[in-house]
């Protein structure tokens, strides 16, 4: 697809990719600038909006700003559109190029957050700006949020429990543009800590290394994501993955110890992510990692000093044959001229308070499993943002009869 067709998109996540809105559990950047130029070009667009600051609920009290941007139409049906603006850490030396500078290439623009989810805020505005001469009969309302890929508690977590934003329905634009999601994984973070004893690197006989210890403890601990494997969605998976159902997983993800090379370090944290299949508990889950992880460790005689889960995640899903879901896939199926697959999300996402109340909740968007987000080398296919903005307006331009009211 020609880069010119997508003019208005392309120079926007330009704009986008260039704020560097990176968050991790402890620190986050480029949140007021990134919600400034969103709201600015919404208003430009002759939309709605506003922004609603969840730091009230931060222990660190620093700015959460989401933007929320509105269409009004003459119908009480009300359609949200969710998606995200921060992005993961990304590492320089690793890209091909700045991965903070859009780099178009032939049918593929680069970049951080270049797919998920920063040309997914784009596909929507333009949709929503273009809707705006229509003078639709559905209201749309774009909900860009933070924190995203931490939980989400100063994101939607803040906008659905503290303001009290709802809908009719939701589409949560951070999945993929060749199947209708319909679910998504649920997911527990955690820690643990495996105890030594400290001392000087020039004694090693006197200490008992606790990475040594970390690491005899995590091959075995391997077997985890095995045993997780065995639960089985009953929804489909997505395009391209190992099991034709959603399944459980286990990742060990970080490992920590000391700061200086001659002292043997006495501790070493552990760092993990267990994905839930949507249907799957999150307290069960808990229970039943904590009572491998403690039998494993008397077993190799490794004491753990502390285990905590950080963060959880609730899956969740939306019955297949629910109106709101045939009405979104025979739409993105005339865009994209076939019939698309229904699965539910290997990862997680921002819909499942929304589900929880009983919204029927639907993902799609230009996140395809090639992309490499949440990797080096970031890209979106230009032809995806086309897609997706196409669908958006398609959804826009529905007759409110095909809704059931708020």
């Amino acid at each position: 697809m020609p880069a010119k067709s997508l003019q208005f998109e392309l120079e926007l996540l330009n704009k986008l990719v260039e704020i560097n809105t990176t968050v991790t559990s402890d620190s986050r950047r480029g949140y007021v600038e990134c919600s400034e130029l969103i709201r600015l070009e919404a208003q430009r667009l002759g939309l709605g909006t506003e922004i609603l600051d969840g730091r009230g609920v931060t222990v660190d009290g620093e700015p959460r700003p989401n933007v929320v941007v509105s269409l009004d139409g003459s119908s009480d049906v009300e359609i949200l559109l969710l998606t995200h603006m921060d992005v993961v850490p990304a590492q320089p030396s690793q890209w091909q190029t700045d991965p903070f500078k859009l780099a178009v290439k032939g049918t593929r623009a680069y970049g951080r957050g270049a797919a998920d989810c920063k040309s997914n805020i784009v596909a929507a505005l333009s949709a929503m700006g273009e809707l705006v001469k229509e003078e639709p009969e559905i209201n749309l309302k774009l909900i860009v949020t933070v924190d995203e890929e931490i939980g989400g508690r100063a994101g939607i977590g803040y906008l659905f429990n503290d303001v009290g934003i709802s809908g009719t329905a939701a589409v949560v634009l951070d999945s993929a543009p060749n199947y209708i999601s319909i679910g998504a994984s649920g997911a527990l973070w955690g820690r643990l800590l495996i105890k030594g004893r400290s001392g000087h690197s020039g004694y090693p006989e006197k200490a008992d290394n606790a990475i040594y210890l970390a690491t005899k403890y995590i091959e075995k601990l391997k077997r985890y994501h095995r045993i997780a494997a065995r639960i089985k969605s009953k929804l489909r998976a997505p395009p391209g993955a190992p099991y034709s159902r959603v399944h459980g997983r286990f990742s060990v993800t970080m490992i920590k110890a000391w700061k200086k090379e001659n002292i043997i370090p006495g501790e070493c944290e552990i760092r993990f992510d267990r994905r839930l299949i949507p249907e799957e508990s999150t307290e069960q889950a808990q229970r039943d990692l904590w009572t491998f992880m403690d039998e494993l460790a008397k077993a190799q005689e490794i004491s753990i000093d502390e285990f905590e889960i950080i963060n959880t995640l609730n899956g969740y899903y939306t019955d297949a044959k629910h109106p709101f879901v045939r009405l979104f896939a025979k739409l993105a199926g005339n865009v994209t001229r076939e019939k698309l697959p229904i699965a539910a999300d290997l990862g997680g996402n921002d819909g499942g308070l929304l589900a929880e109340a009983g919204l029927p909740v639907v993902s799609y968007g230009t996140i395809r499993d090639d992309t490499q987000y949440h990797s080096k080398d970031e890209f979106v296919h230009l032809k995806d943002i086309q897609t997706v903005r196409d669908v958006v307006a398609a959804l826009g331009k529905s007759p409110a009869t095909q809704f059931s009211p708020k």
